[in-house]
């Protein structure tokens, strides 16, 4: 793919705005219904953060780490904002 001035662009499935956030697990929910994304904050920091996705997200949930959903998360042009406090793992269900 091309992009604007003719450089490659590597679209990504999953990003994040924020350097000390990891995207550290992406797989197929259990229950089959969504994409399970697991995140944790690395560097001692509080904040939002921004999880953008290349696929469109029609749902999102914040889950536990049995993957059971506990409260719908609001998205915006399939990005979806996450408060993050120091070491915290958070783990969200994405709907396609």
């Amino acid at each position: 793919v091309q992009g604007s001035r003719g450089e490659a662009v590597n679209p990504s499935l999953l990003s994040v705005d924020a350097p000390n956030v990891i995207i550290e697990t992406v797989k197929q929910a259990e229950d089959g219904n969504g994409l399970i994304v697991r995140l944790y904050e690395n560097e001692r920091c509080r904040g939002l953060v921004t999880l953008k996705s290349g696929f469109p997200i029609s749902a999102a949930y914040h889950c536990n780490l049995l993957e059971e959903n506990q409260e719908k998360v609001d998205i915006t042009l399939n990005e979806v904002r996450l408060m993050l406090t120091p070491y915290q793992i958070v783990t969200v269900r994405l709907i396609t």
